[in-house]
This record gives C-alpha cells, sequence and structure tokens, in this order.
C-alpha cells in the first residue's frame, strides 16, 4: 500500500490480509479474529523473505497487464492489496521493536526494519511499477473524487521517489534514502536505549512529594536514583529545590542520544539536502511542503514569524515578572534564566500566585479514573462505548478495550493502553496505528486496532498511578489520534485514520485536550487516592485562571522549535546543528542553551516523520481551536455537534483535501481568532 511504500514508514506494522510462508499461511489475527503478539525473533527474517517472494509474484502480474487493459482495480487496487499482504506477513513485529520486553527480539525487528526500509526503497523506485502506473494515469480515467485523489497523490508520490530521474541520479538517490532510513533507526536507537541517571541525597530531594521520592531506587550507599524517564525527570525540575541538582539533571537530560547521534541528524540534513535537489527542490523543506495545507517554506515562515511577534511581546512581560518574583524570593538580582531553572521558577510562581500545586493536584487525578471518565464522555459525544477486551496484550501491563457503536452494539475496533516506562519501550507518548480500517472484499469492514504508548508515572506500593493536570492532558491528546484510527469510515487503509497532512493531523488530538480544562469534567473525573472527595471548586477555578500563566513562554518555546527545524531544512550548506540551536535558543526562547548539551540530538521528531513538519503542532492548533468554538457555541457535550465532527473529520481519513474537511465542518474557512483568544493574545 502507497502509505508504506512512498513514506517507507518506521513501523512496518498493518493491515488485513494475509500471506504464505511456503504453503502455510500466516495471519497476525488469531483464531478469535484479534491480534497476536506472539512472536520469535527467529521467525522474522524468513516470514520477510517469503513474503517478499509473494510480492515480487503479485507485482509482477500488475506489470505483465497489457495497456489498454489497465483499470483502477487491476492496477491501483492490486497494487495497494500486495503490500497489504506483504505488510501484514511481518505483522506487529515493528509496533514490538519499541515495546517489546524480549531485547533480542526488539534488536531482530529492528534489523528488519532496516532490511525492510531498503526494500521498500528499491520497489518505489521500480520504473516498471512506475510505468504501470503512468500507462493507466494517462489514459485519464473517470474516476470517483476518492480514486481520483488517491491516484494523484500516488503519481506524486512516484515523483518524489525518484522515478522522473535519470537512471544515473535514480541510482544516487536511492542510495541517499537508504542511508537516511538507517540512520533514522539507529537515531531512535539511541535515545531509547541512553541510559544515564543522577544519585542524589535525601536533601536534594527537598520540594519534591513523599510518593515521588518512594517510588525512586536507591544505591547500596543510600542515595536516590532519579532517571531521565518523563516521570522522574519532569516532576523533578519543576519541584526539587536544589539548583545544582536541576543543573546536573538537566545536563544530562540534554545529552540524551549521544555525539553519534549529532552526526546521524547532521549526515541525514546533508542527505535531504541532496535528495531534494535531485528532485529539483531548493531544499528539504519544499521537497516536504508541496503536498501538505502549507504549500511552502515561505508559507510556514510568514505562519511562524507572524506569531513570533505577537509571542514575543507577552513572552517578554512573562520573563520581567517572573525576574522580579525570583530577585523577590532570593533576595539576588537575577540576569536571567536557564534551561534548568525556568520551569522551577514558572511552576513555583503559579503555586504562590494561583496556588496551584500540580503535586498536590495529582493526588486527585488517578489515571484508572481519568480513563473511564474521558470514555464517557467522548463516548456520548460520539456515539460510543468503550468496554474491557479480553484480547492478548504485549505485557502484563497493558489495557485493552472494545469499542462499541451505541446504536446498534457493534464493534468498531480495538484500543490498547500501554502507560507506564520500562527499559527498552519507547520514551514519549504516541499513539500507534496497529491495523487501518478498510472495505473488504467481502463486504465487511476491517476493524482497526491502535495504541497509546506513553510513559505515566506508575502505581506504586502506597498509591496508584497518579496525573499531573498536563498529563491528563497529554492523554486527551493521544485520545484523539486513537478516536481518529479507531472511528475511520475510509474505504481504502491507504487513506483510512491518521493518514492526513501532517501539518492536519494533529487537529483531532489537539482539539481534545480542551475537554481536559471544562470545570465539570475536572470535577468528575477528579477524585483523591485517599480520601475520595472530588476537587474542590476554588481550586478547580484557580487552576483554570491559571491556564494562561505564562502561555508566551510556552508558546514561543514551540515557535523556537518549529523555526529551528525550517531553519535546519532550509539550508543550502553544511550546518553546525548545535550552534545552530544555541544561536536560536537564545534568539527566539530567550533562554540559552546548557554549556556542552546538544538537545537536538534527543529531538526524535526531526528524524522520526516531523522533519520540517514541527510546525503542523501550532499550524494544527489554530484549526483545532476554531473546530473548539463551535462545540462552544452549540454544546462541549452536545452529542448533534459531535456526530457531525464524527462524520466530517475522524471518519473520511485522508479521503478528501484537509480544506475540504475544514469547510465541510465549519462551513466556512479557518480563523485564527479563537487560538489567539485561548492564549490571552486577545
Amino acid at each position: 500500500m502507497n502509505k508504506i511504500l512512498f513514506l517507507t514508514a518506521l513501523l512496518f506494522t498493518t493491515v488485513n490480509l494475509h500471506a504464505a510462508e511456503g504453503d502455510m499461511p500466516y495471519n497476525m489475527f488469531n483464531e478469535n479474529g484479534v491480534l497476536h503478539f506472539d512472536y520469535k525473533a527467529e521467525d522474522l527474517a524468513p516470514r520477510e523473505k517469503a513474503a517478499r517472494a509473494q510480492l515480487e509474484k503479485d507485482l509482477q502480474a500488475i506489470i505483465n497487464i497489457d495497456k489498454k487493459d489497465r483499470t483502477f482495480e487491476n492496477t491501483y487496487l492490486a497494487y495497494d492489496k500486495a503490500f497489504d499482504a506483504y505488510s501484514d506477513s511481518l505483522g506487529q513485529a515493528g509496533f514490538l521493536a519499541y515495546v517489546s520486553q524480549d531485547e533480542k527480539l526488539r534488536n531482530a525487528a529492528l534489523a528488519l526494519e532496516q532490511e525492510v526500509s531498503n526494500y521498500l526503497i528499491e520497489v518505489a523506485t521500480r520504473r516498471d511499477i512506475y510505468q504501470a502506473f503512468k500507462d493507466y494515469a494517462d489514459t485519464n480515467p473517470q474516476l470517483g473524487p476518492i480514486e481520483a485523489k488517491m491516484l494523484k497523490d500516488t503519481m506524486i508520490g512516484f515523483k518524489k521517489s525518484g522515478l522522473t530521474l535519470n537512471d544515473k541520479d535514480l541510482e544516487i538517490f536511492k542510495e541517499l534514502n537508504k542511508q537516511k532510513a538507517k540512520n533514522s533507526i539507529e537515531f531512535s536507537k539511541n535515545i531509547r536505549e541512553y541510559k544515564d541517571s543522577l544519585e542524589v541525597t535525601k536533601e536534594q530531594l527537598d520540594g519534591m512529594g513523599e510518593d515521588y521520592i518512594n517510588k525512586l531506587n536507591k544505591t547500596p550507599d543510600g542515595k536516590y536514583i532519579v532517571t531521565l524517564d518523563y516521570p522522574d525527570y519532569v516532576p523533578f525540575m519543576l519541584n526539587a529545590k536544589d539548583e545544582d541538582a536541576r543543573k546536573a539533571l538537566e545536563f544530562k537530560y540534554s545529552r540524551r542520544g549521544g555525539k553519534e547521534n549529532i552526526k546521524l541528524f547532521e549526515d541525514t540534513l546533508a542527505l535531504r539536502y541532496q535528495t531534494a535537489k535531485l528532485l529539483g527542490y531548493k531544499n528539504h523543506a519544499e521537497n516536504r511542503l508541496d503536498t501538505r495545507m502549507a504549500k511552502t517554506p515561505e508559507n510556514v515562515e510568514k505562519f511562524l514569524k507572524d506569531l513570533e511577534k505577537k509571542l514575543r511581546k507577552l513572552a517578554k512581560a512573562e520573563e520581567k515578572e517572573l525576574l522580579k518574583f525570583k530577585e523577590e524570593k532570593t533576595g539576588v538580582k537575577a540576569e536571567g534564566f536557564h534551561a534548568w531553572d525556568s520551569g522551577y521558577w514558572t511552576n513555583l510562581h503559579k503555586k504562590e500566585y494561583y496556588d496551584v500545586d500540580q503535586e498536590k493536584i495529582k493526588e486527585y487525578f488517578q489515571t484508572d479514573i481519568v480513563i473511564a471518565n474521558m470514555f464517557e464522555i467522548f463516548g456520548n459525544l460520539f456515539g460510543v462505548k468503550f468496554e474491557p477486551a479480553d484480547i492478548p496484550t504485549w505485557h502484563k501491563d497493558v489495557k485493552s478495550y472494545k469499542v462499541l457503536d451505541t446504536q446498534d452494539g457493534h464493534i468498531i475496533g480495538y484500543i490498547y493502553m500501554d502507560l507506564y516506562p520500562r527499559d527498552g519501550k519507547y520514551k514519549h507518548a504516541a499513539c500507534f496505528d496497529l491495523v487501518d480500517g478498510e472495505l473488504k472484499d467481502d463486504g465487511t469492514y476491517q476493524q482497526p486496532f491502535t495504541a497509546i504508548v506513553a510513559n505515566l508515572n506508575p502505581p506504586s506500593k502506597d498509591a496508584p498511578s497518579l496525573l499531573k493536570h498536563d498529563e491528563v492532558e497529554t492523554l486527551f491528546h493521544e485520545f484523539g489520534h486513537v478516536l481518529h484510527n479507531v472511528l475511520t469510515k475510509a474505504k481504502y487503509s491507504s487513506i483510512s485514520g491518521t493518514s492526513v497532512s501532517r501539518d492536519f493531523v494533529e487537529v483531532p488530538s489537539q482539539i481534545l485536550e480542551n475537554w481536559a480544562w471544562d470545570p465539570s469534567v475536572i470535577k468528575k473525573m477528579s477524585k483523591h487516592y485517599k480520601t475520595g472527595q472530588p476537587l474542590d471548586d476554588e481550586t478547580i477555578n484557580k487552576m483554570i485562571a491559571s491556564k494562561n500563566h505564562f502561555s508566551g513562554s510556552f508558546y514561543i518555546r514551540q515557535n523556537f522549535l518549529a523555526q529551528i527545524d525550517m531553519l535546519y531544512h532550509t539550508a543550502t550548506k553544511p550546518v553546525d546543528s548545535t550552534k545552530m540551536w544555541e544561536k536560536y535558543s537564545k534568539k527566539i526562547r530567550m533562554i540559552p542553551m546548557t554549556k556542552d548539551t546538544y538537545p537536538q540530538a534527543s529531538f526524535d521528531h526531526l528524524m522520526g516523520g516531523y522533519d520540517a513538519g514541527y510546525y503542523g503542532y501550532l499550524w494544527a492548533e489554530v484549526i483545532a481551536l476554531d473546530f473548539f468554538s463551535e462545540f462552544q457555541k452549540q454544546g462541549l457535550f452536545n452529542p448533534e455537534i459531535g456526530k457531525k465532527f464524527r462524520k466530517e473529520i475522524l471518519e473520511p481519513g485522508g479521503s478528501y483535501e484537509e480544506e475540504t474537511l475544514v469547510k465541510n465542518f465549519l462551513g466556512r474557512e479557518v480563523s485564527n481568532e479563537p487560538f489567539l483568544k485561548n492564549i490571552g493574545l486577545k
């Protein structure tokens, strides 16, 4: 399927058909029709070899069709199904590379991932396949709007795969892409497997809650071990009073990935530029953007610069206020902030002026209760319900659920939640699309399977898993991606669910974050883990009042990350990525990079598909908040507007242009007024 072929996805998961190994069929579904996760490292390579042989036969059959006999079914759909079968033969091995406890399996899957990436690059650059599609496209077939868009996108994909190049340049192009794929896999692995920590005394934990301290491991001499995992790192940086300890931890955190990742990243920047030039683009960003909503780097630059101007005034005023606050507390004149103290002082200011202590508030947000309420809210809004599912998972801590339509009770799909850190596991929060929804040959619809993988605060012997409110937001965010995948009704797997433009894909996730700030939602999902009491109204009101607390500083950071991404990817000469980060962090974000660190070495977005695309978070947030304004007008829990959102945004996937989806829901063009109002600029 071209979702895999042209994006050479890092995860070779999905979809629904079965491929053969010798004469024995292999299916990633068990006898009950749900996914299994019973994989052995030694089986992966032989299965891929057999599947590749079958794929070659299927592709050759497509190529052999006479030009005059070509149809959408025997060319495009046959091609799509051939790749579906190939992908399915690998099952969930690619996903398990990121979540399995079995290191041998993880390593085998990663090795195969590299081999598959190289093979897909070869297939994506085969002229005989391209010619088969070109012969069909040249007939100007009369297709429906969905099929016409798919064919158009596929032909653009062939162009971006180098098939308009001469033979010599095509060979160069293929080698460049293989090296890019190799670098990306190694970069991500280096972050996942990077191990470091800070040993601190009990005194250095001053400011941390007992639940935090109690879950830390200890050294033989009685010191506490603070790891670089989010549940350890973030609370420590926000609450630990010992500045030297915070500085030491931030130093370690900002060196994750190691110097090897600097080289991998800079080498990849050069490779991306070379491939863009071969294709006739000025730079990598231009190559990436011409099929997205933003269209050009110039449009992105204008969007980000305009927003930076609006944010800078707000961020400077916030910095001035925070410096004054710090001076009052320390009695020492403060010149500015650093990466190890800005979060601490911002959090302390928030606690004092709004009386909002995230560590205390966390005691009210039990993960299981938050999830139950999240299911209820969005289930009622979108006409579905969520029930525990007794299906296989890949780890004992993973929970699984079936999603049912409330109208007729049929199972729409399945979701998994893998929420707590462990060694070798993916280090961020993300939604993984495991099986795409699509209309099958027998007329039934393939149930989607999707997973949230996160690194939330795990349960301890003294307390259940507890969430800070921003982690509640994160959970709602990823659940937006889940719903986009599981509620799809797209006809074809390659355009189902989140298979939309990169600068639109965050819209369904970002809009759901807003419900986490509704007073009635906060009240309903809060329950103190000891007393059982909900948050009181006064505290909830203070939380909401603090929502835009130093929002200028937050969004100027997002703006910096988006701009540094574009600067890296519009460069036409080799760059020193560390010096560039250092320069623009101070210039845009107004916080200097810590000496001898290299944060870009762990900025996985830039090697994991968001290259020249990080702006998409801000771009999508503008759209999401405009969408949310419609819910505000018609009722946050109104199932009618929920039904419209499900129909016009969640169900189509990538069936139509994103601009069309927006107009179908809003009935007009996007406005940035709701966004500016939301962050306190209006």
